[in-house]
């Protein structure tokens, strides 16, 4: 029998040369098939995956991947005067893309109930000088009201100045809970609002900060919650900001993530110069906090890479907190998990 591939016929006279080969050719042909079959096809299904066998380590090329999305207008923002129509387009794009929804109204509703209290929380330290967040309130409290959610359902933390819109919406009560809560590394009380709200959509500003490198999600929902939290600041928050976070009181009851990127401050937070502060124009849309702070990390180091900083002032930014915050199962925190699309918002 001739064998037209010379490395099988090298290997098909190797097996029927061998003893136990004896006469039989076609025996040792077989055997040499089969290896051929084990190498091009593979073993069966179950002997790589049994049912009842745990699941492996995660693999970066299969894991599901986060979607971020930073929704830019060319006219959004000049300075503290913010555009109210391309704000709003800008909601309506992010909250369809970020919920799957061919309509805004559609989009909320996925997101939220009708009998919810909704919390939108704000960065208070950002709130004047940014001078964006009552802008960023407004549209957000006529896209919530055109969804059909009422004004007295709804509550506005963080924000010094509210605007006309706000009329009639629920009153932020002011104090801690009775009860202190128990985060992993320490104690402390929280905010009594906490106690009235069942649903959180978190707005905050993109910053630098000299503590804890990065004020955005995760940092707008954990240190600024805390009756004292100044004791929590060593290490530059880590692993505080992502113990505390990680409570059910917090994090069960966030529903969106929109970070104000009309206007970043990257350098010298949280002090607010304007010299260091420049204009991105969006807004940055995602339900996993952890990738869009990493991807807010990104911007905050590209403007220190390409404007103007101190001199000597290093350009790198290091931010550890963020990778507890996924050992912790808060989120991604490696741009190979994570999407990011940066597109103009769509015609309003």
């Amino acid at each position: 029998m001739y064998i037209k591939n010379k490395a099988l016929r090298k290997g098909y006279r190797r097996f029927t040369k061998t003893p136990w080969a004896g006469a039989a050719p076609r025996g040792a042909l077989r055997c040499v098939l089969v290896m051929i079959s084990a190498v091009f096809i593979g073993p069966p299904a179950q002997a790589l995956a049994p049912e009842n066998s745990p699941p492996g380590p995660d693999n970066t090329l299969t894991a599901a991947k986060s979607q971020v999305w930073d929704i830019y207008g060319e006219y959004a923002v000049r300075g503290f005067k913010v555009n109210q129509s391309s704000l709003q387009a800008m909601i309506a794009t992010g909250l369809k893309r970020v919920t799957g929804r061919a309509d805004p109204n559609q989009a909320w509703h996925s997101l939220l109930a009708e009998d919810d209290v909704i919390a939108l929380k704000f960065n208070r330290i950002a709130s004047r000088g940014l001078g964006t967040n009552q802008a960023v309130a407004c549209a957000l409290l006529c896209s919530l009201y055109r969804a059909g959610f009422s004004a007295e359902n709804i509550m506005l933390v963080g924000l010094d100045d509210l605007p006309d819109e706000a009329a009639g919406t629920r009153p932020c009560p002011y104090g801690w809970q009775d009860q202190d809560v128990d985060f992993f590394c320490d104690r402390d009380y929280l905010p009594r609002w906490l106690d009235e709200v069942t649903a959180i959509i978190n707005v905050p500003s993109i910053m630098d900060d000299n503590i804890v490198a990065l004020r955005c999600c995760l940092v707008n929902l954990s240190l600024p919650l805390l009756k004292q939290p100044a004791r929590l600041y060593i290490n530059a928050g880590d692993p505080f900001i992502a113990d505390i976070y990680h409570l059910d009181q917090i994090r069960d009851k966030v529903r969106l993530h929109i970070a104000n990127g009309l206007r970043i401050l990257y350098y010298g937070g949280p002090e607010i110069k304007q010299v260091f502060v420049y204009e991105h124009g969006s807004l940055l849309f995602s339900t996993d906090p952890v990738a869009l702070d990493q991807i807010a990390l990104q911007l905050i180091l590209r403007a220190r890479r390409t404007m103007t900083l101190p001199v000597k002032v290093d350009s790198k930014l290091t931010c550890d907190y963020l990778k507890t915050a996924e050992a912790c199962g808060l989120g991604n925190n490696d741009l190979n998990n994570v999407d990011y699309h940066f597109i103009k918002h769509e015609n309003w």
